[in-house]
């Protein structure tokens, strides 16, 4: 449950308010201007039982929401909509800020969601989301998904800019690395007197690829078995 619970924020001349515990009316005012089918209905009102949906008001009218939900590092956003009128004024990016504000203390790193309608992936890439990376044989899934790191951590790079003399983690885009194929990516690191990473590594990918670590290959969910979102790699120690 989110610990702050209403926003008054004001921009471009407008003054919005932000909740995380909305009111029966606000959730039914929302039914009456949704474009989503209503068998997604059912994922709002839950969102409203759990206390995980936000709610922006303008003049006393309910104009967009956003669903979620949490996992121990990601927060994956379910459903998400600005009412027609009103998009295009930063109300979804105000939303997101406040939510980010809220839950980057009890240690959230990242958003992820998937794109329905699939146009609206360029929404989310206005907001600084990016896409999931290919595995080595294509696309893993019809869906076009996305994500969005709010914290420092480490930076993923192509493989090709590596220099040989860094501490690294590598990444494949596979499972099952063969003789002397090269990873895909790599990430620099730095490492405390207690094994810690500096910054943690973050990594949208598939928990089955492999990665490379204190000279170790290991599929990223062995490694991790601890890891409850399977698209997402966080290490911040070294095992």
């Amino acid at each position: 449950m989110i610990e702050g619970n209403f926003y008054s924020v004001k921009m471009n001349d407008n003054t919005y308010q932000i909740s995380f515990l909305p009111t029966e009316d606000q959730i039914n005012e929302i039914y009456s201007w949704s474009t989503f089918p209503s068998h997604t209905f059912s994922t709002i009102d839950n969102a409203f039982k759990q206390y995980t949906i936000c709610i922006v008001s303008s003049e006393k009218t309910t104009i967009g929401f956003l669903v979620y939900r949490l996992s121990p590092r990601c927060i994956n956003i379910a459903l998400a909509e600005t009412k027609y009128e009103h998009r295009n004024k930063g109300v979804a990016k105000l939303i997101l800020e406040k939510l980010t504000q809220q839950l980057l203390p009890q240690g959230y790193v990242a958003y992820h969601l998937y794109c329905s309608p699939e146009n609206s992936q360029y929404i989310w890439k206005s907001l600084g989301f990016h896409y999931y990376p290919q595995s080595r044989f294509g696309k893993r899934s019809e869906k076009i998904k996305m994500y969005k790191i709010f914290v420092d951590c480490c930076t993923v790079k192509d493989i090709s800019e590596r220099a040989k003399e860094l501490d690294i983690i590598e990444i494949w885009n596979c499972d099952a690395v063969i003789d002397d194929q090269k990873p895909t990516w790599f990430a620099e690191i730095s490492i405390n007197e207690n094994k810690k990473l500096v910054k943690p590594l973050i990594f949208f990918g598939d928990d089955n690829w492999s990665i490379k670590i204190d000279q170790k290959f290991e599929r990223y969910k062995n490694y991790n078995r601890e890891s409850e979102v399977t698209e997402c790699f966080y290490i911040n120690d070294v095992k």
